[in-house]
């Protein structure tokens, strides 16, 4: 739709925290405004409240606008009444679509009447650049969201009343309960395990009076992989005995370690929950009010690329400003070509990593504008990553020193830096720190050792901890559970104190009993809700709606068919737990059970007792 100059555009974003940079960067002819999110959502009625009706293996959802929405579709429909076009500018991930649908249909849209862009960046670069390559919706994205939102919706509205009579959990959700399962295997093998007991034997030598210490070495032909007794350890100390410790050889060796990759929202959301001390849900409150964007001076601009991704790339423009920063602050010895992260299975392309919008509003520049402490950090963390991949890895030299002592063998390392590379602007936390740091003294090979001291030192395995907030999104990225719209959001469930899934401590998560009970009954009845697998399965599932390999009332009909046949087998024993009713001949419980003829009182002493009852439903 070409533009005429001078009419009147209406400009819709999600957030009205974009408004105020889009304005300063769009001409006077638009208008900005906000949808505030999602304008509508699917109304409780019809079969099980669930606001979907199925005929024929199709769905139809009934829509309404949200009772907290009214006044905004209101205002709305008044602004595109006086528009001569609508550009709906939601985010760009299926969510943002979705909405735009939303906004179509609610706003009555008519198509020549609007245009839909989608931005990664709110910068008038990035904006031009859409308004030069409008489209229309994306109906194969619509309906993946759609299909996210029926299910959600279905799986709560059917199994959470069975769950809360069968468990007193109230609610079961089509990602929530996943990661709730999540929790309560991770207790089950923290509960199951047997610690093992080994030891670790160490040489301790000493040259001119600086000490060293050197780890034995299990042969390759040893029946155990760690040293079993302290029995063990006084044998190999008795042959050591018997000869000196020679240096056998010194290898020398050059170590690399490459700059991490791009953030994606996991990496960000776990890198800054670790480094700040923050939960999910505040590290992604940061990273949108940077990408909505400050006040700096008299203007108001966008800091960050768009924080919902797991494409983990840049933009080759952006890694030509890097390169030009990396070499006039580093020098050109530092500059190395992006290298790209490892894509998830299911990652959609297209949403660049998260980064800075101009790599030279460097945090100190920044300082003077941002007075929130946590907001500077947060955007600290962003700059410096963003740099660092666009840097030479940092270089290492290893020195691996091998004692021979007849038979035996001992190891010592050394590690030292030669050359910074990234690590001039980012540095990570050592997970696996082996070495013993520099060894400073020489030693040449065949050198015999002085004073030395065999120490075996007693050790026990331990069981995996319980998930902090980092290291349970890191699973659900890895198991491909959830979406990066959608981790913050399963956090804050898990740690909701009203569902009682589960207790926070030391920033952990501890699955209560009412979690175990819960899991254990879907697991018992509907093991698909809880099933990892089959989880990751539905997210490429909607991958391939998305992509438009899939219908939507294809994707739906096999899932509902499957969860209506669990639902009618299950469903009639929930009054078992309501009625209590008792069996009158032999004093068991009695329970609902289905046959040809429909539903009927059955003792659970069957077959040994053989009572039925005729069953009506409550009306």
């Amino acid at each position: 739709m070409a533009e005429v100059k001078n009419e009147r555009i209406l400009f819709i974003v999600e957030s009205p925290n974009k408004v105020k940079t889009l304005k300063q960067i769009l001409p006077s002819n638009y208008i900005v405004t906000a949808s505030v999110g999602h304008i509508c959502g699917i109304k409780n009625c019809g079969e099980y409240n669930m606001g979907i009706k199925v005929s024929d293996n199709s769905f139809e959802e009934t829509y309404e606008i949200s009772a907290d929405k009214k006044d905004v579709v209101s205002k709305l429909k008044d602004q595109v009444k006086f528009a001569d076009k609508v550009i709906l500018a939601t985010d760009p991930d299926r969510e943002g679509e979705a909405i735009a649908w939303f906004l179509r249909k609610f706003l009555n849209l008519k198509k020549g009447k609007y245009e839909r862009i989608t931005y990664h960046e709110i910068t008038k670069k990035a904006i031009e650049e859409a308004l030069k390559h409008p489209r229309d919706i994306d109906e194969n994205y619509c309906a993946a969201a759609q299909v996210r939102q029926d299910r959600d919706k279905i799986v709560g509205f059917t199994l959470s009343n069975l769950s809360r009579k069968a468990t007193g959990a109230k609610s079961v959700g089509n990602v929530q309960s996943p990661s709730v399962n999540l929790l309560v295997m991770r207790q089950n093998e923290i509960d199951n395990f047997v610690p093992e007991t080994y030891f670790d034997l160490f040489l301790h030598f000493s040259k001119n009076d600086v000490p060293f210490k050197a780890k034995y070495q299990i042969p390759t032909n040893a029946k155990y992989d760690r040293i079993p007794s302290l029995d063990e350890c006084k044998r190999i100390a008795d042959e050591c005995k018997k000869n000196d410790y020679i240096i056998e050889s010194i290898k020398q060796k050059d170590a690399y370690e490459n700059p991490k990759p791009p953030f994606i929202t996991a990496t960000f959301q776990q890198e800054v929950s670790k480094k700040l001390g923050i939960s999910i849900d505040d590290a992604m409150k940061a990273a949108q009010s940077l990408f909505e964007g400050i006040d700096i001076g008299s203007e108001h601009k966008a800091l960050i690329t768009y924080h919902r991704t797991d494409d983990p790339v840049y933009a080759p423009e952006f890694m030509t400003e890097v390169k030009a920063y990396v070499e006039e602050w580093y020098g050109k010895e530092y500059y190395a070509p992006l290298k790209e992260g490892k894509k998830a299975e299911n990652a959609q392309a297209g949403h660049e990593g998260i980064r800075p919008v101009d790599v030279t509003m460097t945090p100190e520049r920044l300082s003077k504008f941002i007075n929130n402490t946590r907001l500077l950090k947060v955007y600290e963390i962003i700059w410096k990553r963003a740099v660092s991949c666009g840097m030479k890895p940092a270089v290492y030299s290893n020195t691996t020193y091998t004692i021979k002592n007849g038979n035996h063998k001992f190891v010592m390392n050394s590690k030292e830096l030669k050359f910074e590379g990234f690590k001039k602007v980012y540095s990570y936390q050592d997970e696996n720190k082996d070495d013993d740091g520099i060894v400073k003294e020489s030693f040449s090979e065949g050198e015999v050792l002085q004073n030395t001291e065999l120490e075996g030192i007693e050790k026990h395995t331990n069981p995996p901890l319980q998930y902090d907030e980092s290291g349970l999104v890191k699973e659900l990225e890895k198991l491909g559970i959830g979406r990066p719209s959608t981790y913050a959001t399963i956090i804050s469930i898990l740690k909701d104190t009203g569902r009682g899934f589960t207790t926070i401590q030391d920033k952990r998560f501890y699955p209560t009993a009412l979690a175990m009970k819960q899991i254990k009954y879907l697991n018992d009845n509907f093991p698909q809700i809880i099933d990892i697998n089959a989880r990751a399965e539905q997210e490429k599932e909607l991958d391939e709606i998305a992509k438009g390999n899939l219908s939507k009332n294809e994707a739906m009909t096999s899932w509902w068919n499957n969860l209506k046949n669990q639902i009618d087998r299950v469903e009639p024993q929930v009054t078992e737990n309501a009625e209590n009713k008792i069996c009158p001949n032999c004093g068991k419980p009695m329970a609902i059970r289905k046959g040809k003829y429909g539903a009927f009182w059955g003792c659970t002493g069957y077959p040994n007792c053989k009572t039925i009852e005729s069953f009506k439903k409550k009306s």
